[in-house]
């Protein structure tokens, strides 16, 4: 699981503020969409250059939002697809953004741009060196947030620090369901995800699409979960080819994982795709 700190413009991190953008099109002046270590369901925190926003010249993150495509396309498509979420309230201004920070002064044929959900921003900064974290003043673009305890005090902080435009009576709720998502991606990560067949993964996929509510863990085609208050179901995919002992040590393993990592109470539930009763009998021991 992966989190990022970006530098961003603060003028467009404002427009997307003000008009209580909930998705916004992150673009990014390079002409391929390689990102080395980032994938779907992975954390961009925005990390503003505003002078105004710093702390001993320590840039300050405002929000953050959650990767659900990397795309690379012609400026042209790219403000035809998404208009204003691109940070812009025109084409012309959109164009004059890119033509500031390329480094010919010119347009380039495409740009690549990570399209955010779940976007949220901040009343006030919160600084990575309050976090445990010492970064560098000249960062240029970006940076990891490799250790994960970094992650969720940064989301800790950003409870009770909500931004008027991004409050609304969900607002803690919403950072709670990126910090339990945040951690089951890393959990999978640390244990992988089950050792089934292609074509069990194809399976996969189709059996959990029927659970409408729920959300494919990251990087997992074989697991979802659902989140309400403080319960979390977690979904395992199975048939009768797969062994039961297979799942019982997934669930072993996320059990264990999960309260060594998430920092508050937390009732897991566990039960299987195909709803087995034998089966789910022994994941609620």
């Amino acid at each position: 699981m992966s989190a990022i700190a970006y530098i961003t413009d603060s003028k467009m991190l404002e427009l997307h503020r003000l008009n209580a953008h909930r998705t916004m099109n992150f673009w990014r002046l390079s002409n391929n969409n390689n990102f080395s270590d980032f994938k779907v369901g992975d954390i961009v925190f925005f990390l503003s250059k505003d002078r105004e926003q710093m702390n001993n010249k320590e840039k300050g993150i405002v929000g953050y939002g959650r990767l659900a495509s990397i795309n690379l396309n012609s400026i042209k498509y790219m403000w035809d697809k998404y208009g204003i979420l691109n940070g812009y309230n025109t084409y012309e201004e959109f164009k004059d953004a890119i033509r500031k920070v390329s480094k010919n002064k010119k347009l380039p044929n495409r740009i690549s741009s990570f399209y955010l959900q779940n976007v949220t921003f901040f009343q006030n900064p919160i600084y990575l060196s309050e976090c445990g974290m010492k970064i560098s003043n000249n960062i240029e673009s970006y940076i990891y947030l490799k250790d994960e305890s970094v992650v969720l005090r940064l989301f800790a902080l950003a409870k009770g620090n909500m931004d008027l435009w991004s409050n609304d009576d969900d607002y803690e709720g919403r950072i709670e369901r990126e910090e339990i998502a945040y951690c089951l991606g890393v959990v999978r990560d640390l244990i992988g995800d089950m050792p089934i067949s292609e074509d069990k993964k194809k399976k996969a996929r189709k059996s959990l699409a029927k659970y409408a509510d729920y959300i494919n863990i990251r990087g997992s085609e074989t697991e979802a979960y659902h989140i309400r208050e403080n319960n979390l179901d977690i979904i395992f995919f199975h048939d009768k080819d797969i062994e039961t002992r297979l799942i019982i040590g997934q669930k072993c393993l996320y059990e264990s994982y999960i309260y060594d990592i998430y920092p508050y109470d937390l009732n897991v539930t566990y039960h299987t795709s195909d709803n087995d009763e034998i089966i789910n009998k022994l994941l609620s021991r």
